[in-house]
């Protein structure tokens, strides 16, 4: 059996932590692509359209998936 190196990426570190607090994976996921989501917006300085051709995704679904994570808060 192959010994794997435990990762230490921020990332890694912020999921042992939290993931016990994690609801179900569906929410988990939708909270990890809308972080995501806004990291992008962040980058392009606001630009939608530019974040969505990073994201593969057409201008109208982003919009949709921002207010669809709105309205659940």
């Amino acid at each position: 059996m192959k010994k794997t190196k435990k990762s230490t990426s921020t990332l890694d570190m912020y999921y042992e932590e939290h993931i016990d607090s994690f609801v179900d994976l569906k929410t988990y996921l939708s909270e990890v692509e809308i972080h995501c989501i806004k990291k992008i917006i962040e980058r392009n300085d606001g630009n939608m359209t530019q974040t969505a051709i990073q994201l593969g995704i057409h201008r109208s679904i982003l919009y949709r998936k921002l207010n669809g994570f709105e309205k659940k808060k």
